[in-house]
């Protein structure tokens, strides 16, 4: 996976995060997953949101409980006791779709025109996914001032 092809959905991740919920956001260590693998996160909330076009793929963002509900608290500039766990995943669910949905626009820029899915929301600790064969996955934490989101960014390689 090409380094501008991270960077569109990394770019906007920060940008999205800072503006959306004023938070500092700290881009953590990027690692590469590799090909026809799968990760598990001990996280309690993850959105899924799919690409279909020149790449093809998914995009995945999880957070922990705690850290969505007190980012989503932050959003809509409410005390987190007065955000509902259906708020939280409606929230965390467009900030993901804002997230992708400028990263499509850098990738547009770059000559790639890409499709995406409507967010998928899952719930619950442990929660295993996995990616076909050709399918290179990224891992990229991002630290803000409540705690980490992690994005996986999981693409096909780019056909010509």
């Amino acid at each position: 996976m090409k380094a501008e092809h991270v960077n569109a959905f990394l770019v906007p991740a920060v940008q999205v995060l800072q503006k959306m919920a004023g938070t500092e956001v700290k881009v953590g260590k990027v690692s590469r997953l590799g090909q026809s693998v799968g990760s598990t996160v001990d996280h309690h909330l993850s959105i899924i949101i799919g690409l279909k076009g020149r790449l093809s793929g998914s995009v995945i963002f999880t957070a922990p409980r705690p850290v969505a509900e007190a980012l989503s608290a932050m959003i809509v500039k409410a005390p987190p006791e007065e955000v509902g766990e259906d708020d939280v995943r409606a929230i965390m669910a467009e900030v993901a779709n804002t997230i992708v949905g400028n990263a499509t626009g850098l990738l547009y820029d770059l000559g790639i025109q890409e499709g995406i899915t409507p967010p998928t929301v899952v719930l619950g600790p442990e929660v295993s996914f996995g990616f076909d064969g050709g399918v290179e996955s990224v891992q990229i934490p991002l630290e803000t001032t409540v705690g980490e989101i992690t994005v996986v960014v999981s693409l096909t390689r780019e056909t010509p």
